[in-house]
Parts: structure tokens; C-alpha cells; sequence
């Protein structure tokens, strides 16, 4: 159990109460037609919050077959339409202290949601799955649960892969590779990497999420992954994985076959672009930009992409990734919790299979339908090569990492800052690990 930081105690219980107020408020509107959501026939409307566009991830599609589905229950879909979840969080945090109704609330991952329910935000969903008769392991490949109880569903599975030009690859004389390791990918970075005319065309690129800055330990690592031991009680930066993780970003950074870090950061460059404009040849990214690799409306696409596991660090070790992806859960002062309960269980299942452009966590759904779904809903189907995308799905095996503690984003922060002083000022590794070793347990033990 940690001491607590009553400071960092009082400012969460603030946020709670205002939450708690604005929700009281809000219970005392009179009850007419359409005050909480229920219309004069019995119909029920339930508010979605997220942040992803509507018709462009065809959520009206999914949503107008739920509504078929279901006739009594009308989902309303309140977004941003910007994408931004970062964006999305601080709205949906004032929309709560507010009073505002929620019903649905999405998170882009684990850590947000354990956050949120730290603070009374979340329904437990257990008692629903247990009258349904449904088991959470028998059918998600990701575990949501936190202490032994369910907070939400998993939507999306990210599957961690590798995205690489085709052309580049056959240029560079090299296999498709089926089982490798992550020095062999630094060698194919290299061997892709092309100078003309005084511009660098790089093998690879590593972007400036802090998970980038230690991706053997967070991507590869089913057991602690984050930047505490699971149990949350130590300090886990000090790790094989961790110093595997920077001595491959030195050696690519030294032999110039990797993005310089200095200009993915003074240049706020993004994976997207660099990949997609031919800048860099390969990435490591999750399986959501599956899609996009087939072309869309605003970016063509202009090259074949085929897809690799992720590399593992010894030739023995199995091929596997952590997934992650989106969490649907329940506000807890939802006036509609049964509602938004079968909404997200039939979106988590049939609907986002439906939907046709995320790979579902669902243990249950047909992946070479899912596949030709979403390579069918692509602008160029013929760019995304089918084989190599099953392959890689088929013999990947899927793991979940423990949940961060909920101020893991304190964590990440003072280890960006000994990363960036290794990449930008030239600290050796052993002085960037042991100061961010001592520097996380510093938090952790303050908390």
C-alpha cells in the first residue's frame, strides 16, 4: 500500500467532488419527456462520448444497425470529430464536473480509464457479464480488469507489427521477414537507409510517445512492462529491456540509419507522414493503421505495404506482442447503465466487426472476414498485402501488460527527460538509467 501524497489526495478529491456535485445538480431536472433521455414511448437515448469522426470510421454505420437491432434504445454520438484524444480527455473530465449526462464513455487505453475510475468515474460492469452468463478471458483477448473487477469492455485491438515499403525492401535485397530479432531489424534499417542528392532516406523511425523511448520492455514484455514493477511498488527502469531498448536507439542515432531524434523533435515530425511520404522505410506501429496503409481520401496510397511480427530480443523467444486498444466503459451516474451496457457489449462483439476498419477484441469473430472487411473499405485494396497481414496476426501471440498505476504519466515524464538528455546532450546509458531508476522510485515512494 503507498503513503499517501495528501496533496495529490485533496486535488483528486476535489475533481470527485466537483464531479459528484455537477452530477447532483443534474438529478434534480424534472422528469418530463426527454429530461433523462427517455421519450414518451419507452424509448431510451444513450450519449457516446469519444473523439473519432462519425462517418469517416463509419461509427453512423455501426451505430444505424445497433438502432435496428435494438429499437428502444437511440445512441447519441458526441464527438469532436478531431480525433485528438488527448483533447477529448479534458472535455469529457469538465463535461463530467459539469453535470452534463454520460452514458458511454471510451478511453484510448487502460491507463486513462484507471485514472477515471480511481476517481468514482466508472460503473463496475461484472454483475452485467455474470447475468449474461459471459466470462471477460473466454471472450476478449485483452484483460480490462483492475483489482479483480471490470470497469469497461475492450473495443479496437492494437497488435503491435511492422510496416514496411515493399519497394524499399526488394530495392535493398532483403526477405520479408517471418521470425526475427531486434538487432536483425536494426540491420534491415540500415540496409534500406539511402542518400541522394544530399537527403537521407532512413530505415526506420521511432516516434516521440515516451513508450518509443523504452519499446523493448512496453511492446515485447508481458510481465513488467511499464515503468514500475507490476505490484506498483518499485521502480522498473533499471531492466534488460529497458538499457536493449536505449542501446538501439544510440546505435541507430550513431550510425545514422534511424530518424535523428533531435529533428523528430524540433520538427514535431509524425509517424503518419513519415511513413506515408516514403521519408523512413519501416515502423513498428499498432495494427490500427492497418487501414490506412490501403489509402484514404486524404492520403493515396503510393506504395505496396507488407507486414512483419514484432522482433523479438533472443532468436528462442516466441513471437508475441502486448495488445492494447480502446475501453468502453459506463459512467457511474449514468440513468441508463442497463442500455449503455447492451450497446457496448454489442459493439465490442458484432458492431465493431461491422464497422469495418478496427481489428475486434474479440475472441469470437471471423479475422479473415475482419481482414477482407477492412481491406475491402480501402481506396487501393491491391496496396495492402493480404498474406503477409495474416501471417503476422495468426503467429503473433497476444499478451496484456499489467495496468499503469494511475500517475504512471509523472513516471513517463521524468524518464523523457533522462532519454532526452541521453539522445540530445550526450549522458551516457548508465547514467540515464540509474537517475531514472532513482527518480521513479522517488514518486513512487511519495505516493
Amino acid at each position: 500500500m503507498f503513503k499517501r501524497n495528501w496533496k495529490r489526495f485533496f486535488a483528486a478529491a476535489a475533481i470527485l467532488s466537483l464531479i459528484v456535485s455537477g452530477c447532483a445538480s443534474g438529478s434534480g431536472e424534472s422528469q418530463g419527456a426527454g429530461s433523462n433521455g427517455s421519450a414518451a414511448d419507452g424509448t431510451v437515448t444513450i450519449k457516446l462520448h469519444t473523439w473519432y469522426p462519425k462517418k469517416t470510421d463509419n461509427w453512423d454505420v455501426a451505430i444505424a444497425e445497433f438502432e435496428k437491432k435494438h429499437p428502444n434504445i437511440k445512441v447519441e454520438f458526441v464527438s469532436a470529430e478531431d480525433n485528438n484524444s488527448n483533447e477529448y480527455y479534458k472535455k469529457l473530465d469538465l463535461a463530467a464536473a459539469s453535470g452534463e449526462a454520460l452514458d458511454v464513455v471510451m478511453f484510448s487505453n487502460m491507463n486513462y480509464l484507471s485514472q477515471r475510475m480511481e476517481l468514482g468515474m466508472l460503473e463496475p460492469i461484472d454483475g452485467y457479464l455474470e447475468q449474461e452468463g459471459a466470462v471477460l478471458a473466454d471472450e476478449y483477448t485483452v484483460d480490462t480488469r483492475i483489482g479483480g473487477k471490470t470497469y469497461g469492455l475492450p473495443g479496437k485491438s492494437v497488435l503491435p507489427l511492422v510496416f514496411i515499403n515493399e519497394n524499399h525492401l526488394k530495392e535493398a535485397g532483403l526477405e520479408l521477414p517471418k521470425d526475427w530479432t531486434w538487432d536483425e531489424y536494426m540491420q534491415y534499417a540500415k540496409a534500406m537507409t539511402k542518400t541522394d542528392a544530399g537527403k537521407t532516406r532512413y530505415g526506420t523511425y521511432f516516434h516521440s510517445w515516451s513508450t518509443q523511448a523504452y519499446f523493448v520492455q512496453s511492446m515485447n514484455q508481458a510481465v513488467g512492462a511499464n515503468l514500475t514493477t507490476d505490484d506498483g511498488t518499485k521502480a522498473n527502469a533499471d531492466t534488460p529491456s529497458v538499457r536493449k531498448s536505449l542501446e538501439l536507439r544510440l546505435q541507430g542515432e550513431e550510425e545514422g540509419f534511424v530518424t535523428p531524434y533531435s529533428e523528430v523533435i524540433s520538427q514535431k515530425l509524425n509517424y503518419r507522414p513519415q511513413y506515408f511520404n516514403q521519408e523512413t522505410s519501416m515502423i513498428s506501429m499498432g495494427s490500427f493503421l492497418v487501414p490506412e496503409t490501403g489509402g484514404t481520401d486524404q492520403v493515396p496510397a503510393t506504395f505496396k505495404t507488407v507486414f512483419a511480427p514484432l522482433p523479438k530480443v533472443n532468436k528462442e523467444d516466441p513471437i508475441s506482442g502486448n495488445v492494447s486498444g480502446d475501453v468502453l466503459g459506463i459512467y457511474s451516474k449514468s440513468k441508463h447503465k442497463e442500455e449503455a451496457y447492451t450497446f457496448i457489449r454489442w459493439y465490442t462483439t458484432e458492431g465493431i466487426a461491422l464497422q469495418g476498419k478496427y481489428f475486434p477484441s474479440w475472441k469470437k469473430v471471423n479475422m479473415d472476414e475482419v481482414v477482407d472487411n477492412i481491406i475491402a473499405g480501402t481506396k487501393t485494396p491491391e496496396m495492402i498485402d493480404k498474406e503477409s497481414l495474416l501471417y503476422v496476426l495468426e503467429h503473433t501471440k497476444q499478451t496484456t501488460a499489467a495496468v499503469a498505476v494511475p500517475f504512471h504519466a509523472e513516471l513517463e515524464k521524468v524518464f523523457v527527460e533522462e532519454f532526452d538528455a541521453m539522445m540530445l546532450s550526450g549522458q551516457d546509458l548508465d547514467t540515464t538509467v540509474k537517475n531514472a531508476q532513482q527518480r521513479i522510485q522517488k514518486i513512487i515512494d511519495s505516493k
